[in-house]
């Protein structure tokens, strides 16, 4: 993916988000500059359209592991919230975090946990994405396989 950080336009003139790499385009114009001084969980909605909708925020203060229960209470709220505000759509994430690291254990339990919740929430969710301040990018299908253990 390219490093160029594409304009941040006023939500009206924003381009549809139809593939995985408009999605991309669309973090890295509204994630600016890379660089993170606390975990959040970014979450927008896209319409039934591919548009973006004004519904942009994010959560603060989450741990470094997620809580099962907590997200299936927020996917329940992200359900209701497209229910009336974007029928049809669906929830775009994205993790971002301090620290150059490449993907953690914790990223991927992340990623794992909001793709499970969202599918067990029967939830619509575009690929879910993590920024550091270095890199933005998409969890890919092999980093949300969990691991073997011995």
């Amino acid at each position: 993916m390219d490093d160029e950080i594409p304009p941040l336009l006023p939500i009206e003139d924003m381009p549809p988000i139809r593939t995985q790499h408009q999605l991309y385009l669309t973090w890295r114009a509204l994630m600016g500059p890379l660089g993170f001084s606390e975990r959040l969980l970014w979450f927008g909605l896209v319409d039934e359209g591919g548009y973006l909708t004004p519904v942009l925020s994010q959560i603060a203060d989450i741990p470094a592991y997620p809580d099962a229960e907590q997200l299936m209470r927020l996917m329940e709220m992200f359900s209701e919230v497209l229910r009336h505000q974007a029928p049809g759509g669906s929830v775009a994430l994205l993790l971002s975090r301090p620290g150059r690291a490449p993907m953690t254990d914790s990223d991927r339990a992340w990623g794992r946990a909001l793709t499970s919740a969202a599918d067990k929430a029967g939830l619509a969710m575009r690929p879910v994405h993590l920024a550091n301040d270095e890199e933005l990018r998409v969890f890919a299908d092999d980093d949300l396989v969990v691991p073997k253990t011995a």
